[in-house]
């Protein structure tokens, strides 16, 4: 039996995926990462990014994919209708970001290799399956994983449901072993096991969503023990693997790719503690600014600002003055069209704005974010 959401969890949704946002632009505006296996030839600096970028980041996907999986199977009665409903939802607020954003990302692509003097001939076939499959912007890959993943949702939906939890134990089995069975298309895999297996596990959540309070609740000195925990796998994996990348590639041992299976899955935790540790309406509205940063952090953005900051700054040095310069000028952007063009950002973003956070949480801006100060609201998903 499915209970309603509290209002503080509503609101540490809200608050994980501002933080999540924040990390996945960190993740595509690194500079410097350690290039061999040993320890004592990466600078203080590579060694600093792979710990926020190649570890703490990585919970930012598997929560995404949590609460897309926790929100969509929220509402879901498994009819046809409620598929097809969902279908024309999910179309409207990640299928049309996604072809607007990679749109954007294509022709801006054309125009730069234009500008380097590259060749630019390419059929108008190249181009539809460069602007539907592949875009080049990079973080498109988790909206077409996500389009994927609720196509194929009432098929998710009977293996979550499989008796002694033998589906999600199946998808945990291939999302810890790092297999990918999905065929690559237009360069992607059609679907990643992380994805799979963190969408499933925001299914079976529904079930358990007293588990989400309850965790919220814990004391501050057991946040802080998964905080420090999660940090010491981080520099464990760091320690035996700082090359460490499995993105499409295997530099990895066992042992290292264990240990950030380990971390990803102690960091989700903490940082669930931490959110719910530290709502407050202004993250709560910036939440709802999140997904347009989402889409127009990366290329072209991430391309001009190399260009134009670059030539200024070492190479190795860029993440720590773009990565800030880039976050707060896209947020900064987001409230700015909210104030100016409402229609036009709600529209890009699926109805994803500030304001609508703000209704999703069920509280008001002008005060914290405390229990007594909040209400149940019926808009919880999206």
């Amino acid at each position: 039996m499915r209970t309603e959401l509290s209002a503080e969890t509503k609101q540490t949704f809200q608050v994980v995926a501002f933080l999540a946002t924040v990390f996945v632009v960190a993740i595509h505006y690194q500079s410097a990462a350690p290039s061999s296996a040993s320890l004592e030839t990466a600078s203080a600096n590579q060694v600093v990014q792979e710990f926020f970028i190649g570890g703490v980041a990585r919970f930012a996907v598997p929560m995404f994919a949590f609460a897309a999986g926790f929100f969509y199977f929220r509402s879901d009665d498994g009819s046809v209708q409620t598929y097809l409903r969902k279908l024309r939802q999910r179309c409207r607020s990640v299928l049309v970001p996604y072809l607007a954003t990679g749109c954007i990302a294509t022709v801006c692509w054309l125009l730069v290799r234009t500008f380097d003097g590259k060749s630019t001939e390419w059929s108008l076939l190249d181009l539809l399956a460069t602007w539907l499959l592949q875009p080049p912007a990079e973080q498109l890959w988790f909206l077409r994983d996500l389009m994927v993943l609720v196509i194929a949702a009432p098929v998710i939906r009977q293996i979550v449901r499989l008796p002694y939890a033998a589906g999600l134990s199946f998808a945990g089995v291939l999302w810890l072993s790092h297999y990918q069975p999905f065929p690559i298309v237009g360069g992607w895999y059609l679907l990643h096991t992380e994805t799979l297996f963190f969408f499933c596990v925001g299914c079976a959540a529904n079930q358990h969503t007293e588990a989400l309070d309850r965790i919220g609740r814990f004391s501050t000195p057991t946040v802080l023990g998964f905080v420090i925990v999660w940090f010491d796998l981080i520099v464990a994996r760091i320690m035996l693997r700082p090359d460490f990348d499995c993105w499409y590639t295997s530099d990895y041992s066992v042992e290292s790719l264990l240990i950030h299976k380990a971390s990803i899955i102690c960091g989700c935790f903490a940082i669930w503690m931490v959110a719910w540790k530290v709502r407050h309406p202004a993250m709560i509205r910036l939440s709802g600014a999140a997904f347009f940063v989402y889409l127009i952090h990366e290329f072209p953005l991430r391309a001009a600002m190399e260009r134009v900051m670059g030539p200024m700054l070492d190479k190795g040095a860029w993440f720590w003055v773009l990565f800030p310069v880039v976050t707060v000028g896209c947020f900064a952007a987001a409230m700015l069209m909210n104030r100016l063009a409402p229609r036009t950002i709600a529209m890009l973003t699926g109805g994803r704005t500030p304001d609508s956070a703000i209704k999703l949480a069920g509280t008001s801006v002008r005060h914290p974010v405390h229990c007594a100060d909040t209400h149940p609201s019926a808009a919880t998903t999206r």
